[in-house]
């Protein structure tokens, strides 16, 4: 099986701090980066060569969203007259830039291969449950098919491994994939037990009814409440001398002391006596 160590690798790059795809773009023609669609800049280009019939691929992202995620647009190109020309667009092909289990880019330029009539693509989620999700391409009688697509993922837990299909469409065109990439929201929580002092923080919930169900069975009948919830970021829980507790949140994974220090503040605004941190987590995507 070839695609573990690359997953592994996968894995271990989710760790790291890389720069940014269009820091290292190759040169591109003119006519590509003046396809570009409105709001976009382009971000990957890979061609078959300098054939007359030469083709070629251009990934387009948007500005970051609220939640900081670019989205992504493939158009495929075909060289005439000297210049290359769209065919073919689709914008759920390639994975949103937070579209992984950790919140990070499964989307590398250096994944996509394209050689005349033929596009290749690879794209790694290095997350909890690793996976590589493949497109292959082909240029028959004119058109642009789907040949393969798969989503090949590892279960950590037993190194158990799947080889999902996904639906092809019904027209076998390109431009009507749907690669069902989708930004996971993963809530993170800091949970107060009834009138006790006792606390729990809860990370990893995939949306507000998992929490639900995290929460049902160790509060029961106990009046729980919601002390602080957040996506990624730190949640830090401060105290006073008489045990009540204040919560806050930062969005950035590394802001440990920011988040304490908010939460801390929170209390001596409060008119807490010996206001001090708990506990901090920090977490970005699935942990």
């Amino acid at each position: 099986m070839t695609f573990a160590p690359r997953l592994l690798f996968a894995a271990f790059a989710a760790t790291m701090s890389l720069p940014s795809l269009a820091d290292t773009l190759p040169p591109a023609p003119p006519e590509i980066a003046a396809s570009a669609p409105a709001g976009t800049s382009l971000i990957a280009f890979k061609t078959s060569g300098d054939g007359p019939d030469a083709d070629a691929v251009a990934i387009y992202e948007t500005s970051p969203d609220a939640d900081d995620i670019r989205y992504r647009k493939l158009i495929i190109f075909g060289r005439k007259d000297g210049k290359f020309v769209p065919e073919v667009t689709n914008d759920k092909l390639i994975a949103c830039s937070k579209c992984s289990q950790f919140h990070d880019d499964p989307f590398d330029p250096d994944d996509l291969k394209v050689v005349p009539g033929h596009i290749h693509i690879d794209q790694m989620d290095g997350g909890e449950k690793p996976s590589t999700t493949t497109f292959d391409f082909v240029r028959r009688n004119g058109s642009w098919l789907v040949t393969k697509a798969t989503r090949f993922s590892i279960a950590m837990g037993r190194y158990e491994s799947t080889t999902e299909k996904l639906p092809l469409p019904k027209s076998g065109l390109v431009q009507d994939m749907d690669g069902r990439w989708s930004f996971p929201v993963y809530l993170n929580t800091i949970v107060i037990k009834g009138k006790t002092n006792r606390f729990m923080f809860l990370h990893g919930n995939l949306g507000p009814e998992e929490f639900q169900r995290s929460i049902a069975a160790d509060c029961k009948d106990m009046d729980c409440r919601v002390l602080i919830q957040q996506q990624d970021g730190c949640i830090s829980l401060a105290q006073d001398s008489a045990m009540q507790s204040f919560g806050a949140g930062v969005p950035d994974h590394k802001a440990e002391k920011e988040a304490a220090a908010k939460a801390i503040a929170k209390c001596n605004a409060a008119g807490g006596n010996a206001c001090k941190e708990v506990r901090t987590d920090c977490s970005k995507g699935v942990l």
